[in-house]
């Protein structure tokens, strides 16, 4: 099993407290579709979809999510649980975003996240230029062309001139970029699903990167998760509530595994 597909696995047994044999999960922004692909070959009902569906072929489990209007094409409550892998630095439309993943949910379900922060070094994760995601969304065209200019490019980018590569990655910026501030996305997330946890000790102990093995090895974990959430990737998980009474979210007290509800209640 893959390192995310363990993420994904670990999710349903810790977050949604649901069996894998029988949870339903969807995978926002899937790509190609691999991940839902990896998944079923476990027997986890999963699904995916994405607003460019780049999976081959017709499939009964990938959708396309129909723009302008961003409504995700699955009817209400029908998740456990909802992830995304490296998708929230892309969601400019964060709001409408995070209240189609509560609706599709089924009360209780949690949704899942992991990506880049906004402070993340050395290099943008994308265009590979140092600090366009602490400038989003001011990144002077100077600082792009003279990155340019050196000879930065992407895998995509191999063989453009600078002018050429400026203007890809100014367009990338202002079309594919949403670099948010933690504290954004936790008032977003308190304000939609009436709670926020960032779980970097499941995600760095299970996850295969650099952080996640130097946190494996070292005693200072606490300080580990804290410049792996702001520095390096993040994980972000939100409970929809199983009940609501008018605008107040009832949640109930207990929350799966040994990730306690009053992690996502207050943060860190």
């Amino acid at each position: 099993m893959s390192a995310e597909a363990n993420l994904v696995f670990g999710a349903i047994l810790d977050f949604a407290g649901a069996d894998p044999a029988t949870a339903r999960v969807l995978d926002l922004g899937c790509g190609q579709g691999d991940l839902v692909k990896a998944l079923c070959a476990t027997g986890v009902d999963a699904y995916g979809c994405d607003v460019s569906p780049r999976w081959n072929g017709s499939n009964p489990r990938f959708k396309q999510i129909q723009l302008p209007e961003y409504r995700l094409p699955y009817k209400d409550n029908s998740f456990d649980l909802v992830y995304s892998m490296s998708v929230l630095e892309h969601a400019q439309n964060t709001r409408e975003c995070f209240c189609e993943i509560k609706r599709v949910l089924k009360p209780g379900g949690v949704s899942f996240h992991m990506f880049p922060g906004k402070w993340y070094l050395p290099v943008e994760p994308h265009i590979y230029v140092p600090f366009v995601n602490m400038l989003w969304p001011r990144q002077p065209r100077w600082w792009l062309a003279l990155w340019a200019i050196i000879g930065v490019r992407n895998e995509y980018q191999q063989g453009l001139g600078w002018r050429e590569t400026v203007a890809a990655n100014q367009r990338f910026c202002e079309t594919s970029l949403c670099y948010r501030a933690n504290s954004y996305l936790r008032d977003l997330s308190i304000e939609v699903f009436g709670n926020c946890g960032w779980p970097m000790d499941f995600f760095l102990s299970k996850g295969s990167g650099g952080m996640s093995r130097i946190y494996r090895k070292l005693p200072l974990k606490r300080p580990m998760a804290w410049i792996s959430r702001h520095n390096r990737m993040a994980c972000l998980v939100q409970r929809k509530p199983a009940q609501e009474i008018g605008a107040v979210a009832i949640t109930p007290p207990e929350f799966a595994s040994t990730y306690s509800l009053a992690r996502l209640r207050n943060p860190a």
